[in-house]
């Protein structure tokens, strides 16, 4: 039987001092989305709360909680002695509450949006002012910006093997944690992004954990598409394994395929057709931007951005991905985590 049997959500309300709230039972919905890394490099997420108390909803909007935590996933069947082997729950937002605004859908039902980012905070004051001595490498500087954003709760997530290189002179350091983070990240040939509170930096050629095998039967939604040159976009149900530049295998057969633009069939000079290299399929013939996004023979993807949207009390719960071919020699768009530039 499937695993994807009753929704768990737990949306946490955080002070200062870590003490807060839990909210389970009541109707909430969300969406959760990727930002372009030119403009965020992280996650940012709306929360809309039915029907709270007065009390707890003024606690709320007089600022007494600073952070949000949601978990969310499934609980799957109970056994004989009542646990649940086949649970998969997990963080799916870990971030700091932005704004809050309330409001009516009608004269029974009232509302409050929580809207909040991923390590804003951290983001916008952690920095390092500091000089290196002599004989320092990059594992120094990781550790130093790390040590910046302790203050802030955020902490190292999927991280590399820094370059082993020794620097025989010191260096100034004088910099926000967010631009270090981006030198850093670059000279690992490597994408970087907040995710849970979280620091990641996974190279370009590499991805997090083990393969998610996605099918009907695991919480696939409909065909993941093919698309021109911007990966595939893949829908399931919700599930916390998946997370930002970790992979997933689908059933290579099971994706609908893009079809070529009348332009490029009119401007082809002979029949197209497809090859394989490094275990993907290409277009012969067409030059790099036009290509149809990657597909991988075995069916690996790695994951370049994620978009939830769930209701607790309705249909919607489900995650968006935008993916890349295992080995694919196209970039993402702008909304994946290869739109990075490092500087």
């Amino acid at each position: 039987m499937s695993k994807n049997w009753m929704r768990h959500f737990e949306l946490l309300l955080v002070d200062d001092k870590g003490d807060g709230i839990k909210i389970s039972e009541l109707k909430v919905t969300f969406n959760i989305q990727k930002m372009p890394a030119t403009i965020f490099n992280g996650f940012v997420g709306n929360f809309k709360v039915y029907n709270l108390s007065p009390t707890t909803q003024n606690r709320i909007m007089q600022k007494e909680f600073s952070r949000i935590q949601v978990i969310a996933g499934y609980k799957g069947q109970p056994d004989a002695t009542g646990n649940y082997p086949d649970e998969n729950v997990g963080m799916i937002f870990n971030g700091d509450i932005r704004f809050t605004v309330t409001g009516k859908d009608n004269a029974t039902d009232s509302w409050i949006m929580l809207q909040c980012i991923d390590s804003w905070e951290g983001h916008l004051n952690a920095s390092v002012k500091t000089t290196v001595a002599a004989g320092w490498k990059y594992s120094d500087l990781f550790s130093l910006g790390m040590k910046s954003f302790g203050p802030y709760g955020i902490e190292s997530g999927a991280v590399p093997d820094m370059p082993e290189m020794v620097f025989p002179r010191g260096r100034v350091v004088y910099q926000s944690t967010a631009r270090l983070m981006n030198h850093i990240a670059g000279q690992c040939n490597a994408n970087w992004w907040y995710e849970n509170n979280q620091v990641n930096i996974v190279p370009e050629d590499n991805y997090i954990g083990v393969a998610t095998v996605l099918n009907a039967n695991t919480g696939l939604i409909g065909m993941p598409q093919q698309t021109m040159g911007a990966g595939v976009n893949v829908r399931c149900l919700i599930n916390p394994n998946i997370k930002l530049g970790g992979l997933i295998r689908l059933d290579q057969a099971s994706v609908y395929r893009a079809s070529l633009s009348n332009d490029q069939i009119a401007q082809s000079p002979a029949r197209l057709d497809e090859s394989e290299s490094d275990g993907n399929l290409y277009v012969n013939g067409l030059p790099g931007m036009s290509q149809p996004a990657s597909i991988n023979t075995d069916g690996d993807y790695i994951v370049g951005s994620i978009d939830y949207t769930g209701d607790t009390r309705g249909q919607a719960w489900y995650m968006d991905l935008l993916c890349l071919a295992k080995g694919g020699k196209e970039l993402l768009n702008s909304k994946g985590i290869d739109a990075a530039k490092y500087t």
